[in-house]
């Protein structure tokens, strides 16, 4: 059995975010956004999102029509900002969120005018993996946990 993130409060604003962005709303949505979040959570690749949550095509299929809508822009700008953060150049983490916005289907590799031998490189770092909590408040999520109640 693999863990779920999105707890009920979780996805009321997902839902509302979705519906935000113009999103078509299917049944399975809650299971496909579980998919996603793994995958970007875990940096593993799409094959690799566990069958409980749905086939990896359909995610990865719902994460580029959500993309196109505008739902990911938030989430790739926090993710740049976090490299800068934690020590990364804006070169380093230019490419590092490029890199990932390719891997993930957001947009398209294309041929290099200059072979790739031929640019300079300092170093090249890999791209880190995202906690949930930011991706969620990418997303606009307020809360991310259960707050308790004193008695």
């Amino acid at each position: 059995m693999v863990r779920q993130v999105i707890t009920d409060v979780i996805w009321n604003e997902l839902e509302a975010t979705l519906r935000k962005y113009g999103c078509h709303r299917w049944k399975n949505d809650r299971n496909i956004m579980e998919a996603i979040l793994w995958k970007l959570r875990t940096g593993a690749p799409w094959r690799d999102v566990p069958r409980e949550f749905c086939p990896w095509k359909t995610a990865y299929n719902r994460f580029n029509r959500w993309a196109s809508k505008g739902l990911w822009n938030n989430f790739f700008l926090s993710y740049e900002a976090k490299l800068i953060r934690n020590g990364y150049s804006r070169t380093e983490a230019t490419s590092a969120l490029i890199s990932m916005q390719v891997e993930l289907g957001v947009v398209k590799s294309e041929q290099l005018d200059v072979p790739v031998g031929d640019l300079l490189v300092s170093s090249i770092y890999a791209p880190m993996r995202m906690e949930i909590r930011s991706i969620l408040k990418s997303l606009e999520v307020k809360f991310t946990t259960v707050k308790l109640r004193r008695s």
